[in-house]
């Protein structure tokens, strides 16, 4: 544990994210700054108590100062408190180690650094969960106490943070690549931007806000960690003006010949060099590198939208590594890029796609998309075994029919004459129907009422077909049938009538799926009453049999066309006709 009492001098972002952290866990802190409004705004904000001369003796001093006046204040601390560790959190290390070496209680200091920070500065920024599994490097040296050690790598671990042993000229080297040049980079990038016209920053996307993040820093703190690391730093800059310079000699004879011998050769020579420096970053955890796929779901502009997606991404059952949000200018959506492994990218944009989100699979091209038509009569089994066929491939399931209840119900809703040819059209032209993609939850929404129930009452079974002879209530709904199937990017199974000759003709998979009158009475008695006895029966024939000689008039579903595979489900199972179906899939879209 901690000890106690802990003095922090220095009452910026890592020194008041440190008194959140130690009083979390019951530690007394005593906060010293020499800006009186900062240590109080940090003891305002829970960060301790300020010290005072009737403040006890520390049991360790954390300096928390910038680099320029870390050794000064570190010497002073060990003057101070003659029994006391002392550490310090600058950026930078050889430069404090080699001015404190030689002092008397030279012993008891360990330098180190916490590899944690925001953009923002000062104690407003403050957060106690800063440090939790960020690397926080200790920099003894042959001189150091081994028990002040030990003391100082424990309060990392309190923290949360990951204790790392490095030698000072190593950790600056170190902070250089991937600290220091980064912030440079950062803001040289930014500061181009400054007479770029507002058309133009209008554009920007992902990739300029992921480079120019951290420019928003301080200015003052770093120009003074910068320079106390100039020796590392610049070499960290010549490399990179080599490569800058190579780059520019490159592109000069492209001014007037892109093709130009060694244009492109240059220029992919710098991608080339970020793409294997990339790859050598480590990866989640601090392991080795990992390729991930992305998953880009678009999130509409609306409360609650965001956290829907994180808790179906859940609910499918797939872990999110990484995580990135973008939002263009004027846009009605936002991008949430999901980096998960690669195994299970393709199942989440199905499995998300299937719940209604509009989906982009990195790669996804490279996968053949497939589309299911299932044909067949009343009773035949097709919404069944569709539904499973779309859950077992991971696809979107469209039931076409319900479309057709769906319209019905509308125009029952609206007090429209079915018999009325042209005012049923216009109904169903300005039906605000919201139909699911998910072979799971087929939840149907009309004008924001679950209708989904309601649609299958015997009542409207007996009257759809007056909707569904409409020929142009067909072409509508033909209409919105294929753009929800060329909507589906991953693949779907649509089933009803039409779909193999009208609807979806160049189907991958075509299916006419049947079975006798007998076996179709007997489903659908089963599916809308819950019994197959004589009495269920009878009542149930009218729906079947008129329905399918009415459709018959507008509709060919009896008999399989060119190119369509038959399969009658009479005396087969539904796993067997799933089965049946998923053999004619080719072996790359399953």
């Amino acid at each position: 544990m901690a000890p106690s009492p802990v003095r922090i001098i220095g009452t910026g972002l890592l020194g008041a994210s440190l008194g959140l952290r130690l009083r979390s866990l019951g530690v007394e802190v005593q906060l010293e700054d020499t800006w009186p409004a900062a240590q109080a705004l940090a003891r305002d904000l829970g960060a301790g108590a300020i010290a005072d001369a009737d403040s006890p003796e520390p049991l360790l001093v954390v300096v928390a100062t910038p680099p320029d006046s870390a050794a000064d204040v570190v010497r002073a601390a060990l003057d101070r408190f003659p029994t006391a560790v002392i550490t310090d959190v600058s950026s930078v290390k050889e430069r404090v180690v080699a001015e404190v070496a030689g002092h008397p209680g030279e012993s008891r200091y360990v330098g180190s650094h916490p590899m944690a920070g925001k953009e923002r500065s000062g104690a407003i920024a403050a957060d106690a969960d800063l440090f939790i599994g960020r690397p926080w490097v200790l920099t003894p040296t042959s001189a150091t106490d081994v028990e002040a050690l030990a003391l100082v790598k424990q309060v990392a671990l309190d923290t949360g943070a990951l204790p790392v042993e490095m030698e000072p000229r190593e950790h600056d080297r170190s902070v250089a690549a991937v600290s220091h040049m980064p912030q440079l980079m950062s803001s040289l990038v930014a500061s181009a931007l400054r007479d770029t016209p507002v058309e133009a920053l209008e554009l920007a996307g992902q990739g300029l806000r992921d480079v120019t993040r951290v420019a928003a820093s301080d200015p003052r703190l770093w120009a003074t960690i910068i320079a106390g690391n100039a020796q590392a730093v610049g070499g960290v800059l010549r490399s990179i003006q080599r490569e800058l310079q190579g780059l520019i000699r490159a592109l000069e004879p492209g001014v007037d010949d892109p093709l130009a011998p060694g244009v492109l050769a240059g220029i992919s020579r710098v991608i080339g060099h970020g793409n294997d420096g990339v790859a050598r970053i480590p990866g989640k955890h601090g392991g080795a590198p990992r390729r991930y796929r992305e998953v880009v779901a678009l999130v509409p502009d609306r409360p609650g939208e965001l956290g829907r997606l994180f808790t179906e991404v859940g609910e499918i059952g797939v872990n999110i590594e990484d995580l990135q949000l973008e939002h263009s200018v004027g846009a009605p959506v936002g991008r949430a890029s999901l980096a998960v492994v690669p195994g299970e990218a393709e199942r989440l944009a199905r499995c998300l796609e299937q719940r209604g989100w509009e989906v982009i699979l990195e790669g996804g091209e490279q996968k053949m998309r497939i589309v299911i038509a299932v044909d067949g009569p009343s009773g035949s089994g097709k919404s069944t075994v569709s539904r499973q066929v779309a859950s077992q491939l991971g696809l979107s399931y469209l039931d076409t029919g319900a479309m057709y209840r769906a319209a019905t119900w509308w125009c029952e809703r609206e007090g429209i004459d079915l018999d009325d040819h042209e005012a049923v059209v216009e109904a169903t032209r300005r039906m605000p129907l919201e139909m699911p993609l998910s072979p799971m939850a087929q939840r149907i929404v009309c004008a924001g009422e679950d209708i989904t129930e309601a649609i299958r009452a015997p009542e409207l079974s007996r009257i759809v077909s007056k909707v569904a002879t409409n020929l142009d209530v067909r072409a509508e709904l033909v209409r919105r049938q294929r753009e929800l199937i060329v909507g589906a990017r991953h693949g779907i199974v649509a089933e009803g009538r039409d779909i193999t000759t009208v609807v979806a003709p160049d189907a991958e998979v075509r299916v006419l799926l049947t079975a006798s009158e007998e076996a179709r009475l007997a489903r659908r008695a089963l599916e809308t009453r819950g019994s197959a006895d004589a009495a269920a029966l009878e009542a149930t024939r009218d729906e079947v049999v008129r329905r399918d000689s009415e459709d018959s008039t507008v509709s060919e579903f009896m008999t399989a066309r060119d190119g369509v595979t038959m399969i009658d489900s009479s005396t087969l199972g539904i796993d067997e006709v799933v089965a049946a179906i998923i053999s004619l899939v080719p072996e790359e879209a399953r």
